[in-house]
């Protein structure tokens, strides 16, 4: 067999780069020598891109009757503000979801799938993406799966395990110690206005009032199961945020009515829908 030879050193290299120029409409396409024009094409790209977004932005924005509401869905009170922002201070949202699907395991467990309505005045949503513990999207709807009384909330909060054994919830005991900051009230008030949401015009020189009065109605409620609390504390304001939570699409309360006449009976009831009282 013959021996072939080896050249140690042979050049190699790619042939010169030939600038095309102009485009040829007859071998180029307009979007092959687009590509040509890295600089341009970017510029293009982010010109398309800004005023698809804005057609599809400033219409949600501005133009009302594009957002969708619910009558019953009231804005948070000062003192459930508050509440929110401690939840949101705390991180609670990485381990809850608000935010019910509509299937029937979910609507099983946890109550009435949730409407965009109810978010409206929510600066940001905290739907959440993971359940750790328990959606809380019906936590404040009276009659529903997840309502707990104020008491429970507090024990909760205090000692999860006490409650449920099998909660790796923490403990959040500085709630019944840590203060409320009254003085940041009026400011959350002007920008949630800011942001669209409906208070009135002055409201937040009345806030503070009105967050204390809310305050004293949970505290009154805490203290017949024995609690004692300063109206101040933050656990009372996490309180009102999760019987917040919901309760604005609960079905209207209910009142017992016992009725008089001569043909009913004292073992007759009526119950009586005080909304249409």
């Amino acid at each position: 067999m013959a021996a072939g030879s080896l050249e140690a050193n042979e050049l190699s290299e790619a042939p010169a780069l030939v600038l095309k120029g102009a485009r040829n409409p007859l071998t180029e396409t307009i979007h092959r020598w687009m590509e040509r024009r890295a600089v341009r094409f970017s510029i293009w790209v982010f010109i398309a891109l800004a005023i698809g977004g804005a057609v599809e932005i400033i219409p949600m924005i501005f133009i009302k009757s594009n957002i969708p509401t619910i009558e019953s869905v009231k804005p948070y009170t000062p003192l459930e503000l508050e509440g929110r922002d401690i939840y949101v201070s705390e991180g609670c949202y990485t381990c809850h979801s608000q935010i019910v699907r509509p299937f029937r395991w979910e609507t099983d467990r946890y109550g009435e799938y949730s409407k965009i309505g109810e978010f409206v005045y929510d600066h940001p949503f905290q739907w959440g993406s993971r359940r750790t513990g328990p959606d809380l999207a019906r936590a404040g709807f009276i009659g529903g799966p997840m309502y707990k009384n104020s008491a429970w909330h507090y024990n909760h909060f205090m000692d999860p395990q006490k409650m449920n054994e099998q909660s790796i919830m923490p403990k959040y005991t500085w709630f019944a110690k840590k203060e409320i900051n009254l003085d940041m009230v009026p400011n959350k008030i002007r920008a949630m206005q800011t942001l669209g949401v409906p208070y009135p015009e002055g409201y937040d020189e009345i806030a503070v009032d009105d967050l204390m009065k809310q305050a004293k109605e949970i505290v009154a409620d805490l203290k017949k199961s024995n609690i004692e609390i300063e109206p101040t504390k933050q656990m009372v304001a996490m309180i009102a945020y999760m019987h917040k939570l919901g309760r604005d699409i609960a079905p209207p309360p209910v009142e017992l009515v016992e009725p008089s006449g001569e043909k009913d009976t004292v073992d007759k009831l009526h119950f009586i829908n005080t909304e249409q009282k």
